[in-house]
């Protein structure tokens, strides 16, 4: 259910507005985390003088951004009497902009209460004990599970120094992405591609493999929704002809391509926007194509939108994390029309891999399914 359907204590409230604040800021804070601050009074029947929000890398942080709000609407000396109510534990360290900790005990707020400790090391549990050592009361662990939802891609991209990874497939009830002649477009509703350039917006990076490019030559931008995400392609470069102008070498986006050595190499290097990795072995270990993203680039999040053999060995090397999949009421038929999951397959069900289906919906006409991995 919806929380904001839940019948939710104060606390929740608050927090559920931090969440939604947060929200505002998606695909421009990487690979920091989205985060909302509230100031609320309750002796004021828990009026609220200050919000904000971490809108972008580098730019002030949601606990900032809500004290200076307080105080241009003239709420200076409210501060001391109030409650702060962020989804992430406040910072205590200097890196793009000074301490959140220090702004909180400064204006002499009395009262801080977040949804989840930072899972990064320089702050975890540090700045909430800094705030202890100052005197201002604190609670963790407010609609908990929520808040590490939220920030699952800063989270995975903390943790692992890998980014999370979302397949969005789009398929016909009977599981086929093109017919048996390649034909694809367009399997799904306008609505559900709207859908997905606007999802291009939020992650880092979108992902496909070489056969996509050749087939198919998309754009993989946000067909202006917003900021284009960074184009990750996977595969053999040299089934990319020299001749052929393709739409991953514009200058929407920077394009990583990983690849196998071959005489090809060289020609697509020519691009500003584009840098090769290359390997003497044909499939390159996603584990690897993966790090690479995390640690080279700071991408936390990637949208792999095919295809098959590409999702099969994500899948297979257990990379993948959840899944969008659009079911259009259409049936395509054909033995040899492509299905979105390709490969080599599993030889006994047992052996299947399973999913765990978290919500179910209507977008347009489609079948929209949102699932988690099982490993």
């Amino acid at each position: 259910m919806n929380l904001h359907q839940k019948s939710l204590n104060k606390d929740e409230q608050f927090i559920v507005r931090c969440f939604d604040l947060a929200k505002k800021a998606l695909g421009y804070t990487s690979p920091n985390p989205i985060v909302g601050a509230v100031i609320v009074v309750p002796e004021l029947n828990y009026k609220i003088i200050g919000e904000g929000y971490h809108t972008a890398y580098g730019k002030p942080h949601a606990e900032v951004e809500a004290i200076n709000n307080a105080i241009k609407r003239g709420y200076k000396n409210l501060l001391k009497k109030s409650v702060l109510y962020v989804n992430l534990e406040p910072c205590c360290h200097y890196g793009k902009t000074p301490p959140c900790v220090d702004k909180i005990i400064e204006v002499g707020i009395k009262k801080v209460v977040c949804a989840m400790y930072d899972v990064n090391p320089i702050v975890r549990k540090k700045g909430i004990k800094k705030l202890l050592d100052a005197g201002v009361d604190c609670k963790v662990g407010v609609l908990e599970k929520e808040a590490k939802e939220l920030n699952k891609f800063y989270i995975k991209w903390m943790t692992k120094k890998l980014p999370y990874v979302t397949l969005k497939v789009a398929s016909s009830l009977d599981g086929k992405i093109a017919t048996y002649t390649g034909d694809s477009k367009w399997i799904t509703s306008q609505e559900a591609r709207k859908y997905v350039y606007k999802l291009r917006t939020i992650y880092d990076a979108v992902m496909v493999g070489i056969n996509t490019i050749v087939v198919d030559n998309p754009r993989l931008t946000s067909h202006q929704n917003g900021r284009n995400p960074v184009r990750v392609v996977v595969g053999d470069v040299s089934k990319l002809s020299v001749k052929k102008k393709y739409n991953i070498f514009s200058n929407d986006a920077k394009t990583l391509i990983f690849t196998k050595k071959n005489k090809n190499i060289k020609f697509f290097e020519k691009f500003e926007n584009v840098k090769i990795y290359s390997y003497d072995t044909k499939l390159i270990p996603f584990n690897l194509i993966l790090s690479v993203l995390a640690k080279e680039h700071n991408i936390s999040s990637v949208l792999v939108e095919g295809g098959g053999e590409t999702i099969w060995n994500l899948i297979k090397e257990k990379m993948v994390d959840d899944m969008i999949i659009f079911f259009a009421p259409k049936i395509v038929g054909g033995k040899d029309a492509k299905t979105w999951v390709e490969g080599d397959g599993v030889k006994y069900i047992k052996d299947a891999y399973n999913i765990d289906i978290y919500n179910i919906e209507f977008l347009g006409k489609d079948l929209v399914l949102n699932a988690k991995m099982k490993y």
